[in-house]
């Protein structure tokens, strides 16, 4: 090997190095600068190496192998090296590496039970990726929300300039873009919404009412929330319900939410990929939909005051509109944050009635305890006083949430880190709450992986745990050995980041059990294998639906 060649080597390690360093002061998921210095110091070399007559072709081949290969593995060494910001939290050394394998589990799907599983092994803190923490320790989770989002909504939108509000993370923008979400599902509002919910609600049942021979009532319960949030973010494009689920606009949803989930996780890989035409194919056409419902709604007009009014301030005439792209944006997050996890919800709540039959008995009766036979099961505002029917929703969110991965959040880069209790959380680190793994921790609830609704009663004082009926199988509990903390338990979130439609999603989820439990006798199909549902669970930012077939019997 020639001194050139010699020095062509040692000159672009050394800018490599150099590279490297910029890379982690300056975060960018800009493609122009990440362009910028993998090729820009190999194209510096051949420059002078052709000073001295070498060829420039064969010389940035030669400088540009040895760019990338210096740039890896120095990026390797340090993520694994004791001076990493992170070495101090344990975890398996591949996701300490790279970011690919919290990709790879969050493409098939199970990232959430693989996360608690790293959490019985590691502890309350475990590092799942490279500048990536999640944490499960309850005393320094209040300190953690109110900060910024994370960037993994860069990679869904495909474009680091133009997220959705869920991945703004500037916190002021955030507060302004989340006004309009605000005032649109507002209590005032929310009374407003009622009257659409009840006669998606009465299709509903009276659709249900025609399925002879039994049903998949998962598909049912989808279209029941596709067709809510149809008519709240656009003025009503789909009547999913009565034409049994043909036409159906949303279903881009379901084949674009692996992309999506996957690149939430990399989201400088998403980016990359929105240059490429057809290679995120689903993913694009599921971000397009949206658009053009979004468009439509904007051109047809108000004729209601649905959530679409509110965000596109049209209660603020004076208010200049936002732009298009916005509501486009507004829209996608209002289908995927409103519909796919009320969708998912459901079905997961009515897979816990049907294979815990005292639980169904006892919901039933408080059912027909507040609705006789000839009242009006959509009385919203009855629903107050039927405390089981709300200790059977929030036992499923705690045991099936629909969203278990939690909110991705980032320390901001030009701060002094955060301390929450006796956790230091670096400048610049991702982190997540994780909300399933907090949700089943014997440390906060007795019997955490049953399915036992009676402990929120119990929690709130309407009988002795003495008094209340155990879950199958599991001996009786006494006085100071049950154990619930409701600090445990954030199917909803906490602070700034706290989800706008909790109101709108109780809402929708109580008025369509009583429905349902009010009118028919519901039973699984006989021969099917319950036990297949919770490993059908997949997460891709919210869960799956898994085939529900149940036999419908109209009790009156």
């Amino acid at each position: 090997m020639s001194s050139l060649q010699v020095n062509i080597v040692l000159a672009s390690a050394i800018l490599a190095l150099v590279a490297h360093q910029l890379f982690r002061h300056n975060e960018s998921y800009s493609p122009l600068l990440h362009g910028i210095l993998v090729f820009g110091p190999p194209c510096l070399v051949a420059i002078y190496a052709f000073s001295f007559g070498d060829s420039p072709f064969d010389t940035f081949r030669q400088a540009l192998i040895t760019h990338i290969a210096t740039l890896l593995s120095s990026i390797v060494v340090y993520r694994l090296s004791p001076w990493h910001p992170l070495a101090r939290y344990p975890g398996p050394w591949s996701h300490a590496v790279t970011a690919l394998v919290a990709g790879f589990w969050m493409a098939t799907g199970n990232r959430n039970v693989h996360v608690r599983s790293l959490h019985e092994r590691y502890g309350d803190v475990v590092r799942t990726a490279p500048n990536e923490l999640s944490i499960s320790d309850l005393s320094a989770i209040p300190h953690l929300w109110n900060v910024p989002r994370g960037p993994g909504m860069k990679g869904v939108s495909m474009s680091h300039t133009q997220v959705t509000m869920m991945g703004i993370q500037d916190p002021e923008e955030h507060a302004r873009r989340r006004r309009p979400w605000n005032r649109g599902l507002n209590q005032a509002a929310l009374k407003e919404y009622e009257g659409h919910i009840m006669n998606r609600a009465q299709l509903l049942v009276r659709r249900l009412e025609e399925q002879h021979g039994g049903t998949d009532l998962s598909k049912w319960l989808a279209y029941f929330a596709q067709d809510v949030m149809g008519d709240m973010a656009f003025g009503g494009v789909t009547e999913l319900i009565r034409d049994g689920g043909h036409n159906n606009v949303f279903s881009v949803l379901e084949e674009g939410m692996i992309a999506a989930a996957t690149l939430s996780q990399l989201p400088w890989l998403g980016i990359y990929l929105g240059f490429v035409p057809g290679v995120a194919r689903k993913l694009t056409a599921m971000i397009r939909t949206m658009a053009d419902l979004s468009i439509k709604r904007l051109e047809r007009g108000s004729t209601t005051r649905d959530l679409f009014y509110y965000l596109n301030d049209e209660d603020l005439p004076d208010t200049p509109p936002p732009p298009p792209q916005q509501l486009a944006d507004d829209g996608l997050l209002a289908v995927v944050a409103g519909s796919d996890t009320t969708a998912a919800a459901l079905n997961n709540l009515f897979y816990c009635l049907l294979t815990n039959r005292a639980t169904y008995v006892a919901l039933q009766a408080e059912v027909d305890q507040v609705f006789r036979p000839e009242d009006d099961p959509y009385n919203a505002h009855r629903y107050q006083d039927m405390h089981y029917l709300r200790a059977v929703i929030y036992e499923v969110l705690r045991l099936y949430h629909p969203a278990a991965i939690g909110g991705q959040r980032q320390v901001p880069r030009n701060g002094h880190g955060v301390t929450a209790g006796s956790l230091y959380i670096p400048p610049g680190t991702i982190f997540f709450m994780a909300l399933h793994a907090l949700h089943v921790d014997p440390r906060y609830f007795t019997y955490p992986k049953e399915f036992w609704p009676e402990r929120w009663l119990i929690h709130w004082g309407h009988f002795r745990v003495e008094d209340a009926r155990m879950p199958a199988g599991k001996p009786q509990v006494h006085g100071d050995s049950f154990v619930h903390n409701d600090a445990a338990f954030i199917p909803f979130g906490n602070g700034i980041n706290y989800c706008v439609g909790k109101g709108l999603a109780m809402m929708e989820m109580r008025m369509v059990v009583t429905a349902l439990i009010h009118k028919f006798e519901i039973r699984l199909r006989e021969g099917w294998n319950a036990r297949q549902f919770p490993t059908q669970l997949k997460e891709y930012i919210t869960s799956t639906r898994p085939e529900l077939p149940v036999l419908l019997t109209p009790r009156w």
